[in-house]
């Protein structure tokens, strides 16, 4: 456990009575979550399982030998391999088949996998992922449910944590169909300012201790964010900037989201070689990757959420939420009582990847690693090519992202003919520049000669409560570009960027 010396220079002129010292999760619950009761047939299931050779005549489950499958055989790359993701693209490489069965052993039975199960899902898949969270982030006292990806997992948070009339934090900048998927319960995104660096924790201080609960209603206690990569500005977190966020939000009992997708993709790692002749690749994996929200969190109030979707592939619709013990379960009734379990191929696919007979939790982390190295080769060509068509005009610049898969592209609209920065707001508090419109030309443009790039209006939380000081819009001179593609597909985008750009701008 890590106890964080408080680190923000407002909180001395703060109203201590307005904190708290310590959590209670109840408080935290929806109405929804409040009023559920568990599902009455997943209890009795539960309790079923207790005593081995119970015998079940009260679920209807169809019985495994009516099953029309008793084996499934997956082709993987080989992580025998020096280097495993550049031998299986191009096919030089070994392969491994990682098989499972009904009626021989192997990590999870399909006559387990293929049955009803809990919410949380399977023990076998639940305790590998507990074993892979231990060793890279060694969270203090918390429990793993799985999820069918984190676009379910957090809108389930949503719903346990959201009642209409409250109001969320969340970057200014952030992945929109999550964003949006709370509207409709009503619950009211606050959005704070970021820079080059991500989330700026003086801001999200300034809003909690200016909040006005008579006129803005109930002060946040859910923060939603995305550490690594942030989706869409690609920037990560600095550990200066998550200890002052987690001590922000213990002084303040809010509950972090830490939706994490793209935490293993990080680049410039400098591994120790040795670590890994004597203790393996997830012990020196996790010397070099980034410090998570959870390996923090003392006192229970992260909800980390973890995907395959980036590291093996987004069809997989698998993932995994780890929380304090309170919120799990009640996360848990929230699914027996809605999409149920994860399916039975995923799961089984993942216990018998990390398991014995298959690459192993320490082959699973040497294939990440090989992965990084692989998409870092990616983003360094990018970055190349964009300083030679793109940079070398002027009118548009990019931080080197660290991780991840996004490049956040800023437009220099200053250099415009018709960039204007006296507009009179239509409304109070509106947009004074013409950003947005030429931003969108700009985009119509580069559709109109056959590349697509997300235009940061897309991302755009438009404040709603009164705490942000100027209007996003003049703010949204981005684009999110990725470069997770071919090599052709690098070139041939930046190229006509560059030259659609040079022909905008005169």
């Amino acid at each position: 456990m890590v106890f964080l010396p408080s680190t923000t220079s407002t909180t001395s002129a703060v109203d201590v009575s307005l904190k708290r010292s310590r959590v209670d999760y109840s408080r935290h619950l929806s109405s929804e979550a409040r009023a559920r009761l568990p599902n009455p047939i997943k209890s009795i299931w539960k309790a079923a399982q207790v005593k081995t050779g119970t015998i079940n005549m009260g679920n209807g489950d169809p019985h495994h030998t009516l099953y029309p499958i008793c084996e499934m055989n997956f082709v993987v790359p080989s992580v025998d391999e020096h280097d495993p993701v550049q031998s299986w693209r191009s096919g030089t490489g070994e392969q491994n088949i990682v098989a499972s069965y009904k009626d021989d052993p192997c990590t999870l039975s399909l006559r387990t996998a293929f049955a009803y199960g809990a919410g949380a899902g399977l023990k076998e898949v639940r305790d590998a992922l507990a074993d892979l969270n231990d060793r890279i982030h060694s969270p203090p006292n918390h429990t793993v449910s799985l999820s069918l990806g984190n676009a379910d997992a957090l809108t389930k948070c949503f719903r346990l944590l959201g009642d209409r009339g409250d109001s969320f934090l969340c970057e200014e900048f952030t992945f929109s169909a999550m964003t949006n998927a709370a509207l409709p319960l009503g619950i009211e995104w606050v959005p704070i300012r970021m820079d080059n660096n991500g989330l700026v924790p003086s801001d999200l201080e300034r809003i909690l201790s200016n909040w006005d609960e008579a006129t803005q209603g109930k002060r946040p206690h859910v923060l939603y964010t995305i550490p690594c990569s942030q989706n869409p500005t690609g920037s990560t977190l600095s550990l200066e900037r998550r200890q002052q966020i987690y001590q922000i939000a213990h002084d303040w009992d809010i509950i972090i989201l830490e939706d994490d997708p793209y935490f293993f993709l990080q680049y410039d790692l400098d591994v120790n070689q040795s670590t890994i002749q004597e203790h393996g690749y997830t012990r020196a994996m996790a010397e070099v990757l980034p410090r998570s929200f959870l390996s923090m969190d003392y006192d229970g109030r992260v909800m980390r959420l973890d995907s395959f979707s980036k590291i093996v592939a987004p069809g997989m619709r698998l993932g995994w939420v780890t929380s304090n013990s309170f919120f799990a379960e009640k996360l848990d009734m929230l699914t027996d009582s809605s999409s149920q379990h994860p399916h039975g191929m995923g799961q089984a696919f993942i216990a018998e990847l990390l398991g014995s007979g298959g690459w192993g939790v320490d082959g699973f982390m040497k294939w990440i690693l090989s992965l990084c190295n692989e998409y870092q080769r990616r983003r360094d060509l990018f970055m190349d090519v964009f300083r030679q068509k793109v940079a070398i005009s002027g009118f548009a610049t990019a931080e080197v992202p660290q991780s991840g898969m996004f490049v956040w592209v800023k437009i220099n609209l200053e250099h415009h003919a018709r960039f204007s920065t006296s507009q009179t707001p239509t409304v109070p508090g509106g947009p004074t520049t013409n950003t947005a419109d030429l931003m969108d030309e700009l985009f119509r443009k580069l559709l109109h000669s056959g590349l697509v790039m997300m235009p940061a209006s897309t991302f755009a939380v438009v404040d709603h409560t009164g705490t942000t000081r100027s209007h996003i819009n003049d703010r949204v001179n981005f684009f999110r570009a990725t470069f997770v593609g071919t090599d052709v597909t690098i070139r041939d985008g930046l190229t006509i960027f560059g030259r659609t750009l040079e022909e905008f701008f005169f």
